[in-house]
């Protein structure tokens, strides 16, 4: 048996190279090849953008190895998605935050809670009167977590890590409307937004967000809103992303989540074009898979995916 372990040993490393195909270098910051493995233990933040087609999910995996799930896709794909995040015998999800009721970003949220234990579940309140909405809220409820409703700004500390929850800075379930709003903007402007800072690296996370959200983030938060990685708000439809937003966050990286071929033409060229502008690299799951952050120290992160793809 023993003739064999080297040339097992070689291909693992070789598949384990392929998997990680597109790594992305930044200046001085050093980005080098790795796999879970590596960060075991380690003080490493992990953010993964899944792919889950035409959908939404992230999955981050704090320091201390807390996790928490951003939405859930559109349906049980979530569940195939976190298996190439989780260990089979992790049936545990710290957090759960569901950014708002469309269902490609919630749909796969009655499954993981049949699936996990959650801890902890974090939304903004808002109903929706339909059949799968309370199919839903009822699941939600019954799972026993510790339910959060994001009412006002707010800043949460996970193990070495700052989230700022920047919106909804009202209760949303009485009044939909965005500040100063004249009407009901809909659910895409309800989304939950944050931000999540580590090691001097910020991530903003915007949900649906479309471009009355962000103007209105930008007349409050300013300067604020300058990040290194940007998950682009409406899977980088053209109803979001304006110019003045992009030009103030200045990401670094930006990632696009869309379906492969989706009939919404997401995500629209023009936006990544205007990303594209500000210097920003464009990662899109529709073409590269699962996009994989990594942050070990202030000057060290890489940012990767699980397949090549030019575009």
């Amino acid at each position: 048996m023993k003739k064999y372990a080297i040339p097992i040993v070689l291909f693992l490393i070789l598949c384990t190279l392929g998997m990680l195909a597109h790594i992305s270098f930044d200046g001085e910051k050093k980005i080098q090849d790795g796999d879970t493995v590596f960060l075991e233990g380690s003080n490493a933040l992990r953010v993964a953008y899944l792919d889950v087609g035409q959908g939404d999910a992230t999955f981050i995996t704090f320091p201390n190895n807390q996790q928490m799930l951003i939405d859930c896709a559109v349906d049980g794909r979530i569940l195939e998605a976190l298996g190439r995040e989780m260990p089979f015998h992790d049936k545990t999800i710290d957090y759960l935050v569901i950014t708002h009721p469309d269902k490609d970003h919630y749909g796969g949220c009655i499954d993981v809670l049949k699936r996990f234990d959650v801890d902890h579940i974090v939304y903004s309140g808002v109903k929706k009167d339909h059949v799968f909405f309370h199919t839903f809220e009822n699941a939600m409820f019954e799972e026993g977590a510790q339910y959060h409703q994001v009412v006002g700004e707010h800043v949460w500390h996970i193990a070495s890590t700052t989230l700022h929850f920047l919106y909804p800075d009202h209760n949303l379930e009485d009044n939909h409307f965005l500040p100063g709003a004249k009407k009901d903007t809909g659910y895409n402007n309800a989304s939950i937004v944050f931000s999540l800072e580590y090691a001097g690296k910020t991530f903003l996370f915007t949900g649906d967000a479309e471009s009355e959200l962000e103007e209105y983030l930008l007349s409050k938060y300013g300067q604020e809103l300058d990040v290194d990685v940007l998950k682009a708000g409406h899977h980088g439809s053209g109803g979001s992303s304006v110019q003045a937003f992009i030009e103030k966050v200045t990401p670094i990286h930006t990632i696009f989540s869309a379906g492969k071929q989706n009939t919404y033409g997401h995500p629209s060229p023009r936006i990544m074009n205007r990303v594209a502008r500000v210097g920003s690299e464009i990662w899109r799951t529709d073409l590269q898979s699962d996009i994989l952050v990594y942050i070990l120290s202030s000057e060290k992160y890489y940012v990767t995916s699980t397949r090549t793809s030019s575009f």
